[in-house]
């Protein structure tokens, strides 16, 4: 039947321009015939909507953010596999249902899971419309209000698991242990609900439980003028997952944030950590976590400290003007350190110590007060598509027992020199495009100075004269 032939034609046609997992899940559907492939072709705007990045990540948010509690192991699962997400976030976590209309398709990029699910859910008529969300007890506390609890620490006492506790604008000072899976939420602007803690952690998971803060204020302060307590004003240990988003966190007496102990897990998105006494966010003793899209400015210490062991994802941040490394990975301590902007430190903008072996990847490492990467003390890993420049010292230097793999970058404008390596460094130096000004020495040995040469391109630019020197 021409009629019939013509539009199952036209399906196939738009359907073969499909990612090609999405095209096999649908051609081997059962009964799939030329009236399935023009309902199907109907549904293509639906289906290039269901497979939008942007889609997936509201329809994430809206179904897994409140049931995170519920399923620690599946939200890491999930949160490790996603893209980064830290454009537009604030537009997501505000929207109160899916925007389809702005979302935009991203083609074949998306993950192959992500392809498979939504179109079984196409196929077996379903759609990406968010569920109904479980209903969960929530209390309120406001000690101006008789109705509602006047501490955090008496609505955490009522509450069960899974429930949730709103903060309204306010001074509370206590600490608060959490010890069942709830979720505390700061309400009005940000910043207005301050929780203080005095001598001790202000919030700290120590069991094996699945909490979130949203949207608080957290300090940690002392009684005594200039004691140091090194705890944390958040402290994550005991296998606990703790998602702290939003919140303004910073410690007169020790770090910001602490992550430790095996299995312990802090996800770690869009908040300002400052003005602690030491590290603004220390992840060790084989911890994990996300540190993304935070703004780390004006500590003590550095600024991420991964130690011990720890193993994180430290992504999309502004680590800055700190009074040591912006992130300092020693003690065997691994991670990815990636798409960072690290500026204005008082040490090296990364520094890789001690058998440190993380991957530090397409950062931009520029105006610190001293080296823009240091690998020393036998210090591992990998520097990989960074832009390093405008440092004090070496734009990236490596000592006796450094021996990181350094590659890929660009290192220019440095007012030490663009490189500074030991006689006892075992770095591999290649691929990168080095712009060395010939008034400054490259502080290389002679006995390396020929693989540098002949493994990177070097620039020596006086004048407006580009003398370059390539493999």
């Amino acid at each position: 039947n021409p009629s019939a032939e013509a539009p199952c034609l036209m399906a196939s046609i738009c359907l073969m321009s499909l990612p090609q997992d999405v095209l096999m899940i649908v051609l081997q559907q059962d009964s799939l015939g030329a009236r399935e492939l023009c309902h199907l072709e109907m549904c293509n705007v639906a289906l290039r909507r269901m497979v939008d990045d942007e889609l997936w990540k509201q329809t994430f948010l809206h179904q897994r953010h409140c049931n995170a509690l519920r399923e620690p192991d599946n939200w890491k699962k999930e949160f490790a596999r996603r893209s980064s997400w830290s454009h537009g976030w604030r537009q997501l976590v505000a929207a109160t249902s899916p925007c389809v209309q702005q979302m935009r398709f991203s083609g074949v990029q998306t993950h192959t899971q992500k392809l498979r699910r939504f179109a079984m859910k196409m196929v077996s008529g379903g759609s990406v419309c968010v569920s109904p969300l479980p209903k969960l007890d929530t209390h309120v506390v406001d000690p101006t209000e008789p109705t509602c609890f006047a501490t955090i620490g008496s609505a955490l006492a009522h509450a069960r698991p899974f429930d949730r506790v709103y903060v309204r604008p306010g001074l509370y000072s206590e600490r608060l242990k959490l010890e069942k899976p709830v979720e505390i939420i700061g309400t009005g602007k940000i910043g207005s609900a301050i929780i203080e803690g005095i001598d001790g952690p202000t919030i700290e998971t120590s069991s094996r439980v699945a909490c979130r803060l949203s949207n608080l204020c957290i300090q940690q302060r002392s009684r005594v003028v200039g004691a140091t307590t090194m705890s944390g004003a958040v402290l994550i240990k005991g296998a606990a997952v703790l998602i702290v988003e939003e919140c303004s966190i910073s410690s007169e007496t020790g770090h910001c944030i602490v992550i430790q102990g095996v299995d312990s897990c802090g996800y770690i998105l869009h908040n300002l950590v400052q003005h602690a006494k030491g590290v603004g966010v220390l992840v060790c003793d084989h911890a994990k976590g996300v540190i993304e899209d935070n703004i780390i400015s004006c500590n003590g210490r550095a600024g991420v400290a991964i130690l011990s062991g720890g193993d994180p994802v430290v992504c999309a941040n502004r680590i800055n003007d700190g009074m040591d490394s912006g992130v300092l990975v020693s003690e065997k301590g691994r991670g990815r350190v990636e798409e960072n902007d690290i500026f204005g430190n008082r040490r090296a903008g990364v520094a890789i110590l001690k058998e440190g072996a993380p991957l530090v990847k397409r950062n931009r490492i520029h105006n610190g007060r001293d080296s823009g990467v240091l690998v020393c003390e036998n210090g591992k890993g990998s520097v990989v598509d960074n832009d390093i420049f405008a440092n004090q010292m070496a734009g990236v230097a490596i000592g006796r027992g450094g021996a990181s793999r350094v590659t890929g970058n660009t290192i220019r404008d440095g007012n030490g020199g663009s490189l500074c390596l030991s006689v006892h460094s075992k770095g591999l130096i290649s691929a990168n495009v080095i712009h060395q000004d010939p008034r400054l020495a490259m502080q290389v040995p002679d006995g390396l100075l020929t693989d540098v040469r002949e493994h990177n391109l070097i620039r020596y630019e006086r004048e407006g004269i580009d003398d370059s020197i390539s493999p």
